[in-house]
């Protein structure tokens, strides 16, 4: 894999500054003001946007496409084969959104021929040895510490936060401004604007502080846990529950996701115990 240089770059702007040692496929594509750390390889089949910065020994293999403003730091691995023994050697992908930051020692596999792609959003940061799945949907504006694990198939909201060493289990999903805790196990799907807990895993209560920073007024806030309870507190069946919302919450849109929400989950929900912090 030859490395390109200046001189040799007809498809790219003279902007774009690639190190002496890293290794350029003809076929890789680089944008404007993009920077190529010392010894990067980035592999044949590569879209990486203007004004990224690809950090020193980072892999971005064939097959990723990285939008504008992304930064990827020392050692992380993009758009490597899924860890799926199904996989065939099938065109795949992975889609990064703008101004995202992968920190050290990261790896996101490309999807399978179950979705073709791996998707991450917008404005994510996922930090030091994270792992994103084949097959994965990522929303926008991701916060994950450090160890932030992710299965195949795994389906994460957007304005999610995640603790350090969060594990999600294949097929699960996190609802939008959903809030993981550290050292949590997702073994089922979190509906939206909760706080999780592990060690048992439940609902405690909701992201009060995401939805304060996201300028959830009180009221909202009070209506989201209001819902908590009578979807998981009140006796009733989901269904029934279900229906309760709809028939006291017609009109408010985050009950409505909440509840399309629940409707969708295959894998059953995280629950609230029977004492909650009831604070807004």
């Amino acid at each position: 894999m030859p490395c390109l240089q200046k001189k040799d770059r007809k498809r790219n702007n003279m902007s774009t500054s690639i190190h002496p040692t890293a290794l350029v496929a003809p076929g890789a594509v680089i944008g404007e003001n993009t920077v190529v750390g010392p010894y990067a390889v980035v592999e044949d089949d590569v879209v990486i946007g203007d004004e990224c910065t690809i950090g020193s020994h980072a892999l971005i293999a064939s097959g990723t496409r990285m939008g504008r403003g992304c930064r990827i730091f020392h050692g992380s691995s993009l758009g490597t084969e899924p860890q799926d023994l199904k996989f065939g050697g099938e065109k795949t992908f992975l889609k990064i959104g703008d101004f995202t930051t992968i920190r050290e020692f990261c790896m996101l596999n490309r999807g399978t021929h179950a979705t073709g792609e791996t998707v991450i959003g917008s404005n994510c940061l996922l930090m030091a040895y994270s792992h994103i799945g084949h097959d994965c949907r990522v929303g926008d504006n991701l916060v994950a510490a450090n160890g932030f694990n992710l299965a195949g198939h795994v389906t994460i909201g957007n304005h999610v936060n995640a603790g350090g060493i969060v594990a999600v289990v294949q097929f699960r999903c996190v609802g939008d401004h959903a809030f993981l805790g550290a050292y949590s196990l997702i073994n089922q799907d979190v509906v939206p604007f909760a706080s999780v807990a592990a060690a048992p895993l439940r609902v405690i209560g909701i992201n009060k502080v995401g939805l304060q920073r996201k300028g959830f007024s009180e009221q909202r806030r009070r209506t989201i846990l209001r819902a908590y309870k009578i979807l998981f507190r009140s006796g009733l069946t989901l269904s029934n529950a279900l229906a309760g919302l709809e028939q006291e919450y017609p009109d408010n849109a985050d009950v409505a996701s909440i509840i399309a929400f629940a409707k969708s989950s295959t894998r059953g929900l995280v629950r609230m115990p029977e004492i909650i912090d009831t604070e807004t």
